[in-house]
């Protein structure tokens, strides 16, 4: 879609259309798949950015504005609606292996959405809880491929207006804060398929898994220094929104923790609730180091 076709609810005007053409700005998109290490990534390209006086817009937050498609470094948790407002950027992103990333998400959001609910507390091991959220909780079922829902589907436009979100305010958080649905970004579901997904990934400028974190970081300093002349660098003590909670006695409980908890049966179900993350982290793993990238 162009720049020009719409007006509202994402797009950019005729004048912002004028900007892009006089300035040439080439662009990162950083399409930022909840715990995949996006935090960290983040910031340390913040931290040479604004050492160079060079624009990004990063958030994790919402709603969101569309001042972020002036900028030269976006990252934000909207799936393809930077892509589909701005449409020549180059994308970048990192993909988990499902398991650990369902582990993650359940370590993240235990202290901020399950810990008082009745279904939780009656299930008195971390175990028992955990299980629950990954294969009985309906409310969250729609944490299951969740980094190709990203990969393939948009963010709603109406939270990138704060103006129109706050007028839909009561519908679009009404299955969240009142129904206790999973929290997905307002970032739709219709378009994942293992085939939509494989054809983004190829697309993309940079696409890594967390497991080879050193090369995505690798291409991204070249991607920098190949468009903007300037060193990203990358530091490995600061690892930001490294998710842990306690329950009871056990204390500091870690993704890491969890995986040790789990059997190979609850490791195989995962894989199949998650098939087609599974196959996309696949993919990438297998061609990273084979032009990919």
């Amino acid at each position: 879609m162009s720049l020009l076709s719409r007006n509202r609810g994402g797009n950019l005007n005729k004048m912002d259309q004028d900007f892009y053409e006089e300035k040439n700005i080439k662009q990162l998109y950083f399409l930022h798949i909840p715990k995949t290490a996006g935090k960290y990534i983040s910031a340390n390209i913040k931290k040479s950015l604004d050492e160079n006086n060079i624009s990004h817009y990063i958030s994790t937050h919402y709603p969101n504005n569309n001042n972020f498609a002036k900028k030269t470094y976006i990252s934000i948790h909207a799936g393809t609606y930077p892509i589909d407002v701005v449409g020549s950027l180059d994308v970048a992103t990192v993909i988990r292996n499902p398991v650990e990333a369902r582990l993650s998400y359940f370590n993240f959001i235990y202290n901020r959405a399950l810990f008082s609910r009745s279904e939780y507390i009656e299930r008195k091991s971390t175990l028992e809880k955990l299980r629950y959220y990954l294969f009985e909780d309906p409310n969250f079922e729609s944490h299951n491929n969740y980094q190709s829902r990203f990969i393939c589907n948009s963010a709603d436009s109406r939270s990138f207006s704060p103006g129109d979100f706050y007028k839909a305010h009561e519908e679009m958080m009404r299955p969240f804060l009142k129904e206790g649905k999973a929290f997905n970004w307002f970032i739709g579901n219709e378009k994942t398929s293992k085939e939509n997904a494989l054809k983004a990934v190829k697309e993309f400028k940079i696409v890594n898994t967390l497991d080879n974190i050193d090369l995505f970081e690798k291409n991204i300093k070249q991607w920098f220094n190949d468009n903007y002349q300037i060193e990203v660098d990358f530091d490995k003590s600061n690892i930001i929104n490294y998710g842990k909670f306690s329950y009871g006695d056990e204390k500091n409980i870690t993704t890491e923790y969890l995986m040790s908890l789990i059997s190979q049966e609850d490791v195989d179900l995962i894989i199949k609730n998650n098939s087609i993350d599974y196959f996309i982290y696949n993919f990438v793993k297998d061609n990273e180091t084979n032009g990919i990238s």
